[in-house]
């Protein structure tokens, strides 16, 4: 399979892909990945891109509301909806300290 390279239209073509979802499940990094024939891995490549980073971003938010809806309206169950939620806010608190770097002198 030949390797996709990035194109600025990517960005609003996965926004439109999380927007329009109404499929099975919720939409996902994954889901979209595959229906253009990538891998996550290389979608999160493409987050070097401003623009991308930016709809990336927005995807993630669209995903968060489209849980949350869905376990208001009792479609999905609750108490799973917030463990993925609070799973992702533990791994992207994570990621924030992870990027954080000090150093500490002691002079004597």
């Amino acid at each position: 399979m030949a390797k996709r390279k990035y194109t600025p239209s990517l960005a609003r073509e996965m926004y439109c892909f999380f927007r329009g979802f109404d499929d099975l499940g919720a939409p996902s990094v994954a889901k979209f990945a595959a229906s253009i024939g990538v891998t996550s891995a290389e979608i999160e490549k493409f987050r070097r891109h401003k623009e991308f980073d930016r709809a990336y971003r927005e995807c993630c938010e669209i995903k968060r509301d489209y849980l949350i809806d869905r376990a208001l309206s009792k479609r999905f169950d609750a108490g799973f909806v917030k463990f993925l939620l609070s799973s992702e806010d533990e791994k992207s608190s994570s990621e924030d300290r992870e990027s954080l770097n000090i150093t500490l002198t002691v002079a004597e």
